[in-house]
This record gives C-alpha cells, sequence and structure tokens, in this order.
C-alpha cells in the first residue's frame, strides 16, 4: 500500500466512525493494523529480499491458497468450500503422474 494513502483511510474510517457505519472497536483494530503495517513493513520487505526464490513461490502458492479460501467459504460456505479444495489439490497432486504416464504411453505406441 502506497505511502500516500494511509491519511485517505484514516479519514475515511473517521468518517465511517461518525455516520455510524462501524463501530469503535473496528476502527481501532484497523487503525492498529495499519499502523502495524506501516512500522514493519521495511523490515518485512528486507526478509522478503533475503529470502530464495523457491520459498517466495510456496509462501505466494500458501498466500494464494488461503485466499482462495476466504472468498471461496464467504460465496459458498464451508463443507463446499472444503470439497472443491479437495478435488483441485488431488488434481494438483496427481497431475505429474498423469503427465509420466502420458509420456510412457506415447513412446509404446510409436
Amino acid at each position: 500500500m502506497p505511502d500516500e494513502a494511509y491519511p485517505l483511510i484514516i479519514v475515511g474510517l473517521g468518517l465511517a466512525l461518525i455516520l455510524g457505519i462501524i463501530s469503535r472497536s473496528v476502527v481501532f483494530s484497523i487503525l492498529g493494523t495499519i499502523i502495524l503495517f506501516a512500522l514493519l513493513s521495511p523490515f518485512i520487505d528486507a526478509l522478503f529480499d533475503s529470502l530464495p526464490l523457491w520459498l517466495l513461490l510456496l509462501i505466494m502458492l500458501v498466500v494464494g491458497f488461503t485466499l482462495l479460501k476466504f472468498v471461496m467459504t464467504t460465496l459458498f460456505g464451508k463443507e463446499a468450500t472444503g470439497h472443491v479444495l479437495g478435488q483441485l489439490l488431488m488434481a494438483i497432486f496427481t497431475l505429474p503422474f498423469r503427465i509420466l504416464g502420458l509420456l510412457i504411453r506415447g513412446r509404446r505406441r510409436a
């Protein structure tokens, strides 16, 4: 998030609090998260710069699946999300074996 967005978010939180859209505890939790993010961003940036590429890709994969699970749980519920993500992970884990099987079968036919 750019540094210029912080005042805009704080003003938006104040306006939402004045209009009664969100409660005071929610405003303080969002404000605390923003302050924590602003204070820790240089350290997190240096940490991610020092990590190897394969670990960054693994972290991105985990974050992506977590975000997908959150969105699907919000839209479809816990049971449907569990079923869909189980099927997706099974397809991902069996993909290398399917490709290997196709390569072996392709050599036998030739």
